[in-house]
């Protein structure tokens, strides 16, 4: 890990004027050029902007999705820009986390529980083949699947939506692929089955 780059806290602008999301950063670059950017996203959520905040509650409200894989640190400058605010050293994380494989192509069933015994975590021996499981196993864990942070802030925006019971298809055409497919990478990871079953109903004449 390079630390330096670690621990930094951030707050951003949500989608469609809805408020503001917290997250912290982690660089393991040092580790994996590719996917050594990380970034968890908090549970809070304000709907209007203060001029001071408090590191320890934005911690305490917990993680709300995350680590996600980022292909460049968030900017703290111009358009999309996330504002600083706070770097420490009470670091979260310490090695770069496990996350869920497919064996397979996720585009190919929305529901990824449809995967029987091909998932598997991404940590184990590279001398012998995963051990394949169905997703309920892994479901709480992440992908390795890259984001931009604009789509970080799209992806907690969908997630603030439907935790308010509304519809993220009155907020994003999820005709569009990149909607569809992060809107059902987020459900099948955050949600049980019960509840994700329910909102891939919101997909437009999509195969459920």
């Amino acid at each position: 890990m390079i630390k330096e780059n670690s621990g930094k806290v951030y707050r951003f602008k949500l989608d469609h004027n809805l408020g503001f999301g917290f997250a912290e950063v982690y660089d393991f670059t040092d580790f994996s050029m590719f996917d050594g950017r990380l970034v968890y996203v908090y549970n809070r959520h304000d709907t209007k902007e203060y001029t001071k905040y408090d590191f320890v509650e934005i911690r305490e409200t917990g993680i709300a999705i995350g680590p996600i894989r980022l292909a460049k640190f968030p900017n703290t400058r111009g358009l999309y820009s996330w504002k600083l605010l706070f770097k420490t050293d009470n670091l979260l994380i310490n090695d770069l986390p496990e996350a869920k494989e497919l064996q397979g192509l996720h585009s190919l069933d929305n529901n990824w529980d449809n995967f029987k015994g091909k998932w598997y975590a991404s940590k184990y021996d590279l001398k012998h083949l995963p051990n394949y499981v169905d997703n309920e196993k892994v479901r709480h864990l992440e992908t390795r699947i890259i984001n931009s942070p604009s789509g970080v802030v799209k992806n907690f925006t969908m997630k603030i939506i439907l935790d308010k019971k509304e519809r993220a298809s009155d907020y994003y055409d999820l005709s569009d692929l990149g909607n569809k497919n992060m809107f059902v990478q987020m459900v099948n990871t955050y949600y049980p089955l019960a509840k994700t079953k329910s909102f891939l109903n919101q997909l437009p004449n999509i195969r459920k």
